[in-house]
């Protein structure tokens, strides 16, 4: 895919990941022959494991196929453009990348308020995994993580950035513990920050909103022009905004899955009425196991919303509404795991 988009002119990749993680990104894949084991490394070393599922310190780049689109985007120097906040598991890479741009003297002076900092952040993570404490509340409360973060940021913008990045991320994070509820809060903070970000970014990489093309790889939820199913105008339709206002054009794009495999088997999201998934037959259906399909709907609008010609779910009339192309793979099957399991 990056390939094609690159013959049509993109140059810009922007990502549902933070800023600091972006450029962790482009130093492991400075060298694209390299870039898959450097990940591969990052990812094995910082993985934490809950329940029966793995995560690593960077969502979405935790699989080599994940890791081959940035390869692809490296190789024609794409810019990569973190729009999110940091992820929970991202804690101690970015405490490590914080003490690493400290002067000699200066590591030598914080290592043990590093060395505290780490260690109650492991206290909090053991915690977390047995579910005795809420670790964004914890992380909040943390004398040894805060004092960390306020100690190294002193007299250097790198590590600033840095702890205002973790800041930002621990109480978007924190406003959605079960304990304080504050959803909408924590949803419109993301939201916002996601703004931020790309306005930062377009700035840093000298965007012309005239010009140039960005392919923006992020969960459908967020990517919708209008009002978004968080009841939130979010970044999808802020880049529809600024394509029409530039005369330019934006097109988004939903994905569907009707066959995939679960714990070994396959399933047809379609075979049970009650399911959740069911709700999307209208688009589903057209899904076959062995072909993708690709649904346009921007030619069937006026169908769909003057002349009322169907009867459609509610969610499935949402996609009408916030995205242009529905997108449904063929069989989806697991991918592979760019990192070494923890013993």
């Amino acid at each position: 895919m990056i390939p094609i988009l690159h013959e049509s002119g993109y140059r810009h990749f922007g990502l549902e990941i933070g800023p600091v993680s972006v450029e962790i990104l482009r130093e492991l894949s400075k060298d694209p022959t390299t870039a898959i084991q450097n990940l591969s490394a990052f990812n094995s070393k910082f993985l934490e494991r809950r329940g029966e599922r793995d995560f690593t310190p960077i969502p979405f780049f935790s699989n080599v196929e994940d890791a081959e689109f940035l390869v692809e985007a490296t190789k024609r120097k794409w810019s990569l453009i973190g729009l999110d906040q940091e992820f929970s598991f991202s804690y101690f890479p970015l405490l490590e990348r914080m003490h690493e741009a400290l002067s000699k003297k200066r590591r030598a002076e914080l290592g043990p308020r590093y060395d505290a900092a780490r260690k109650d952040l492991e206290a909090i993570y053991r915690d977390d995994a047995s579910r005795t404490r809420n670790p964004y509340i914890a992380i909040s409360e943390s004398a040894a993580v805060n004092s960390y973060l306020n100690d190294a940021s002193l007299g250097n913008p790198k590590n600033s950035v840095i702890a205002d990045a973790i800041r930002t991320t621990t109480e978007i994070y924190k406003n959605n513990a079960s304990t304080i509820r504050k959803y909408y809060l924590a949803n419109g903070t993301r939201v916002d920050y996601m703004k931020k970000n790309l306005t930062a970014g377009f700035s840093a990489n000298r965007f012309d909103l005239k010009r140039d093309k960005m392919f923006l790889k992020m969960g459908a939820v967020h990517t919708g022009r209008g009002f978004s199913p968080l009841s939130l105008f979010e970044i999808g339709n802020t880049l529809s905004e600024l394509a029409a206002f530039n005369g330019n054009s934006s097109v988004h794009i939903n994905f569907g899955s009707r066959f995939y495999t679960d714990g070994g088997k396959e399933v047809d999201a379609l075979a049970d009425p009650a399911a959740f998934d069911y709700r999307f037959k209208a688009l589903l259906q057209m899904g076959r196991r062995d072909q993708w399909a690709v649904i346009d709907l921007r030619p069937l609008r006026e169908a769909v919303f003057y002349h009322r010609r169907f009867e459609l779910d509610e969610v499935v009339r949402d996609i009408w509404k916030n995205h242009d192309l529905f997108i449904i793979p063929k069989l989806d099957t697991d991918p592979t795991p760019n990192y070494t399991k923890k013993p």
